[in-house]
């Protein structure tokens, strides 16, 4: 068994909660979106590969992000050499600056909503919302399994909870003077 330094296990828990982060900004950055997964994982094994730059402490979306647009660079000039029709130089960068620093800001600003949302929520409402996206719980048939509850009074429930963290969610970002 494998034993890692703790700072290799914050980095991968870095590299796992911003996936996310990553998946869209090389969304906004991509026309091709089959493209994006291919890129995704290209990203993470250069991040993994360059572990040793990040510090510790240091705003880890942007320093990924950073990467994600050299990885996204090399992607489009694979595509223009295979004869792939590419956006031209100037609208990618100005892609790029645009969406940058909104995409991580805003993705980080939802996450923060969401906690203190999750925070005002009952104990019970927060552990079935928990126990419902929790992957290693099996989905949606364990929580009817460890509830009791039929399917369809989950769905319903699940569903107005998840409309009240929207709502919760936007009201918060809107208060901090951001765009839900």
């Amino acid at each position: 068994m494998t034993s890692f330094s703790k700072d290799t296990h914050e980095f991968v828990r870095l590299l796992t909660d911003h996936q996310e982060l990553l998946r869209s900004y090389i969304l906004s950055q991509m026309p091709n979106v089959p493209d994006v997964r291919d890129v995704l994982q290209e990203v993470n094994v250069v991040l993994c590969e360059k572990m040793g730059d990040f510090k510790l402490g240091t705003n880890f979306g942007a320093w990924a992000c950073t990467v994600a647009y050299y990885t996204i660079l090399d992607h489009r000039k694979k595509m223009k050499r295979s004869g792939f029709l590419i956006f031209n130089e100037e609208l990618c960068l100005s892609l790029a600056a645009d969406s940058g620093e909104k995409v991580p800001a805003a993705l980080e600003s939802k996450r923060r909503a969401l906690k203190l949302c999750m925070g005002k929520m009952s104990p019970a409402n927060r552990k079935l919302i928990e126990a419902r996206y929790e992957s290693h719980r099996g989905g949606m048939d364990k929580v009817v399994e460890e509830t009791g509850r039929s399917r369809g009074s989950l769905r319903v429930t699940l569903s107005r909870l998840r409309a009240s963290l929207r709502n919760c969610i936007r009201s918060t970002i809107a208060m901090e003077g951001g765009t839900p």
